[in-house]
């Protein structure tokens, strides 16, 4: 079957990958410009999809982030999505790192807010080296 397509808008591309349990998630570069309403509605779809496909991994490539968190927005995805999808599916999840370096910043506050929960998390440059770490056992 190998890696479907599930969702696609202005933000980002979603696939899933069923033999590995596999959700991708590819911020695209149009995030320059979005406030954080569009930036809560892509979570929240990240989210939803989750609920339907029930990964355990996910990788979510920001390379091309060009929108820098807030703090208030860090705040709200480690409070509102993350330990959702954790309680729901995911046990790892990677991040390609944004090359943008505020966009990188923020990302890493995010991560750095996320309660601590028996989940793992790690950051990477490039996209073969997260699916690795994502499909060890």
């Amino acid at each position: 079957m190998g890696k479907m397509e599930i969702h696609r808008s202005d933000l980002q591309v979603i696939h899933y990958e069923a033999e590995k349990y596999l959700m991708q998630v590819v911020v695209s570069p149009n995030t320059k410009y979005i406030g954080d309403e569009s930036f809560q509605e892509a979570q929240r779809k990240i989210l939803a999809l989750s609920e339907e496909y029930l990964p355990t991994r996910m990788l979510i490539n920001l390379q091309d982030l060009l929108y820098t968190i807030p703090p208030e927005m860090q705040e709200w995805t480690a409070k509102e999505i993350i330990p959702t999808l954790i309680e729901l599916c995911v046990k790892r999840l990677a991040y390609i790192i944004p090359n943008e370096f505020y966009a990188q910043l923020s990302v890493e506050q995010l991560v750095s807010e996320i309660p601590a929960l028996n989940f793992v998390t790690a950051f990477f440059m490039e996209e073969k080296v997260a699916i690795e770490w994502l499909c060890e056992k």
